[in-house]
């Protein structure tokens, strides 16, 4: 991960800043907290409706199954994301 991490940086000291932001990508994400009726969050296993978590490209749940996470590719524009 360094290296990729260097080698962009470098990149952008070659070409400039204006070249590597033209070859920028945008990508939206979503957290939500599932809650109960009662206001409490939810004890329950991820819904059935949204698909597996595991699998799903872009629905998926973080560090609980009560969090769920919302997860777009990435675009080339800020309005094709959104």
């Amino acid at each position: 991960m360094y290296s990729t991490a260097s080698m962009r940086l470098a990149k952008i000291m070659r070409e400039g800043v204006e070249h590597s932001l033209q070859e920028t990508q945008i990508g939206l994400e979503k957290e939500s907290l599932r809650v109960s009726p009662d206001g409490h969050i939810a004890q329950t296993d991820h819904p059935r409706s949204l698909g597996s978590a595991l699998t799903h490209p872009n629905i998926t749940t973080d560090y609980s199954e009560a969090l769920l996470e919302f997860v777009t590719p990435p675009f080339a524009s800020v309005n094709s994301a959104l």
